[in-house]
């Protein structure tokens, strides 16, 4: 399931999300939400999905309380940081001049990247700078867009436009140049097959259901849906999904949750939201909080 990474990555979050009615405070809960505290501090720990739409929000009572009074929001990496998103990019995503993705591949992923190119109606002049990793992402963002979903309702967006309007902080847990690191380890074979798995879900008759049943899990903070979905990236045997739950979930977990840990023991009262499925399973970040002697506990 390579598309579950916009669950567990934020890359291409857009630097302004769109306002969102705020409808009556009964909102039911979404994503998950836990309480961490140190016995001195205490931190809210929410679950985001890097899409949304308009019924994402209002977000529940407890978290948008949270949110209207933090002093600091800590995200993976903070939407409106437009020029450390742009250094990341010509560092990492993109071909140095006179190198053309297309130029890269065997006529057999020539033919099927083409294809999807047309599909979603992008000229290929416009991604040919793309390194096949950033293009698989851009793709996957598109295929949620043509599915209904916006990046400019983005939860990450809306928890960070809520926190400024009353002039709130937003610290980066991660940044940009070290997610798209992340990345750098492949070789130019690895981020075709990466791109090739992409291509590959991409035209799966069954991907509107996969789709949905993701976000609609986020809906209703369902976390028997999120533990079945990282259950299915863990028995699928794919190149993409090997990456993502090695590297995008398992070996980011430990620097989340110390830079949660490190944030709770400076400020009382802050919220932190990462991607929902790294609050998910035996590795997750909040079981990582609890080892190391923190209270944690699950408000849903």
């Amino acid at each position: 399931m390579s598309l579950t990474w916009l669950s567990c990555l934020n890359l291409l979050a857009p630097a302004r999300a769109a306002s969102t009615t705020q409808l009556p405070s009964s909102a039911p809960p979404h994503g998950a939400l836990y309480q961490i505290s140190d016995g001195q501090h205490t931190l809210l720990l929410f679950g985001t999905i890097h899409v949304g739409a308009p019924d994402f929000y209002p977000l529940e009572p407890t978290l948008q309380q949270a949110l209207a009074d933090t002093p600091v929001l800590a995200l993976e990496l903070d939407p409106e940081n437009a020029v450390a998103m742009q250094n990341a990019v010509q560092r990492y995503a993109v071909y140095p001049a006179g190198q053309h993705l297309l130029d890269q591949f065997d006529p057999a992923l020539r033919q099927r990247t083409e294809a999807a190119l047309r599909r979603f109606g992008m000229p290929a002049a416009k991604v040919q700078q793309m390194r096949p990793w950033m293009l698989a992402m851009v793709l996957s963002v598109q295929e949620y867009v043509r599915h209904g979903y916006r990046t400019d309702l983005a939860v990450d967006n809306h928890l960070a436009q809520t926190v400024r309007a009353h002039g709130g902080r937003i610290v980066e847990l991660e940044g940009a140049q070290r997610q798209m690191s992340l990345f750098s380890q492949l070789t130019p074979a690895q981020q075709a097959q990466f791109l090739s798995d992409t291509l590959q879900e991409l035209d799966d008759a069954d991907l509107t259901r996969k789709l949905d049943r993701l976000v609609d899990a986020w809906r209703g903070a369902d976390s028997a849906g999120f533990a079945t979905a990282l259950q299915e990236m863990q028995h699928d045997h794919s190149f993409t999904s090997r990456f993502a739950v090695d590297t995008l979930l398992r070996k980011r977990n430990p620097g989340l949750a110390a830079g949660i840990a490190e944030l709770l023991r400076e400020q009382d009262q802050a919220v932190a939201a990462i991607g929902i499925l790294h609050l998910v399973g035996p590795d997750s970040v909040p079981v990582l909080l609890g080892k190391r002697g923190l209270q944690v506990r699950q408000l849903y």
